[in-house]
C-alpha cells in the first residue's frame, strides 16, 4: 500500500507532475530534493512543454495601470459574446497577463515554448521573458550600431537540433543600404552572429513601404521562421541559418491572415475568386507548393483579419470595422464575436505555460 507521495513509483509521479500547472510545479520543487530533481530535469521540462501544447490558450497582455498592482500573474478571464453568452464552454482558454513596469515601454513579438520575446522601439533592446516562472533575460546589445530611423524585423524561435533559442534581427545601416544586415542571437553562445543577406534586398524594399510589417510576421513552424514578404513568403531556417523565398499562390486577390501554423503546416487565408480559402504550404518530393485545403465561410465584406489557428477547429482574428475579436469554428461554420473587457490590449498571443529558464535570466516580479 502506498502511504505517501514519496512511495509512488517514479513513472507514476512523473505522470502526475505532467498534469499539474506550472504554479503547482514550482511549489512541488520545494517539497523535497527528489521532487526538485525530477521537476528540474531537462528531459522533464521538455516533456512538460509537449504536454502543455495540448492546452489551447490565448493570452492577452495588458498595461499594468489597468489592473490592481498586486495582480501581475497569468489569470483566467471570462469572455462574453454579444449575445451575453459566456465562452467558458469554449475549447480555448482565455487568459490575461499584466506587462511588468520594468519592461515598459516595449512591444511584443511572439512567444515560443512559454518564452515571450519583447523589444523596444528600435529593436536594440530585447528581452526573453517567461512569465510563468517570472524570469527574464535581457539580451546583450548587437555589436553593430544601425540607423534608428530605418524599420527592422525581429523573429524568435527554437532550434531543436542544437537545443538553442535564437533571436533573428534584420536591419540595414542607413536609408540607402538595400542589402540588409542579419544578426542572429544564440542563447547558447550568448552573442550575435552577423552576416549580409542579398536575397532579402527585395523584401527590405517592401518592409520600408510597410513600416509595421515586422509586427505581424513571426510565425515559427518546425524549426523555421516565416515572414510575409509582400509577393513572397520569406523563410529562415534557425539551424542552418539560411533564408528562402517562396511565391504566394497565383490568382489570389488579397491576404486575410498572418502566416499561420495550421496543424504543424504553414498556412495563410486568401480571398480567391468568390470565396475565402485556407492554403497550406506542402513539401512534395523536395518541392514546396501551395495547396488549397478548404473554404472558410465568412462575410468578405467585413474587414476581418485572422491572426492564429488555436487548434480545436478554432481560428482567432479581429474585425477592424467594429474593433471586435472573433472565434471561427471552420467545421461547424460558426463565428462568435466578443469584446475582451479591457480598453488597451498590448498584444494577443498563442501561449503555453512552461518551466523553461534561460541561462543568465533574472527574477521579475
Amino acid at each position: 500500500m502506498v502511504k505517501s507521495a514519496s512511495d509512488l513509483p517514479q513513472v507514476m509521479l512523473t505522470e502526475i507532475f505532467l498534469r499539474l500547472p506550472v504554479k503547482s510545479l514550482l511549489r512541488c520543487k520545494s517539497v523535497c530534493k527528489p521532487w526538485l530533481h525530477t521537476i528540474s530535469n531537462p528531459d522533464f521540462i521538455k516533456s512538460q512543454i509537449f504536454a502543455s501544447q495540448k492546452i489551447h490558450t490565448l493570452l492577452n497582455i495588458v498595461n499594468e495601470e489597468q489592473l490592481d498592482a498586486g495582480n501581475s500573474a497569468i489569470t483566467e478571464t471570462e469572455l462574453v459574446d454579444f449575445n451575453g453568452q459566456g465562452l467558458s464552454c469554449s475549447p480555448i482558454h482565455f487568459e490575461y497577463l499584466v506587462m511588468p513596469h520594468v519592461f515598459q515601454p516595449t512591444q511584443v513579438i511572439c512567444s515560443c515554448d512559454g518564452i515571450i520575446c519583447l523589444y523596444n522601439k528600435y529593436g536594440d533592446v530585447v528581452y526573453l521573458w517567461n512569465p510563468s516562472i517570472r524570469r527574464c533575460k535581457k539580451l546583450p546589445p548587437p555589436t553593430r550600431q544601425t540607423s534608428t530611423s530605418v524599420p527592422i524585423m525581429l523573429g524568435f524561435g527554437y532550434d531543436s537540433s542544437s537545443n538553442d533559442y535564437k533571436v533573428l534581427r534584420i536591419v540595414y545601416e542607413n536609408r540607402y543600404d538595400f542589402v540588409p544586415i542579419v544578426q542572429v542571437y544564440s542563447t547558447n553562445a550568448d552573442c550575435y552572429r552577423e552576416f549580409r543577406a542579398p536575397i532579402l534586398k527585395k523584401w527590405m524594399v517592401y518592409a520600408r513601404d510597410n513600416i509595421n510589417v515586422y509586427r505581424r510576421t513571426n510565425t515559427f513552424v518546425n524549426g523555421v521562421l516565416y515572414f510575409d514578404g509582400g509577393d513572397e513568403l520569406v523563410s529562415f531556417d534557425l539551424h542552418d541559418e539560411v533564408f528562402g523565398l517562396i511565391p504566394f499562390p497565383r490568382f489570389v486577390q488579397r491576404k486575410m491572415s498572418d502566416v499561420l501554423d495550421f496543424k504543424c503546416s504553414v498556412a495563410m487565408i486568401f480571398e480567391s475568386g468568390p470565396g475565402v480559402d485556407l492554403w497550406t504550404l506542402n513539401n512534395v518530393s523536395g518541392q514546396l507548393s501551395w495547396t488549397k485545403k478548404f473554404s472558410i465561410e465568412v462575410d468578405i465584406e467585413m474587414e476581418i483579419w485572422v491572426s492564429f489557428y488555436l487548434g480545436a477547429q478554432q481560428f482567432y482574428g479581429t474585425n477592424s470595422l467594429n474593433r471586435t475579436c472573433f472565434l471561427h469554428d471552420y467545421e461547424k461554420k460558426k463565428t462568435k464575436y466578443y469584446g475582451l473587457g479591457k480598453e488597451s490590449v498590448l498584444a494577443t498571443l498563442e501561449y503555453i505555460e512552461t518551466l523553461v529558464s534561460l541561462d543568465g535570466s533574472e527574477q521579475v516580479q
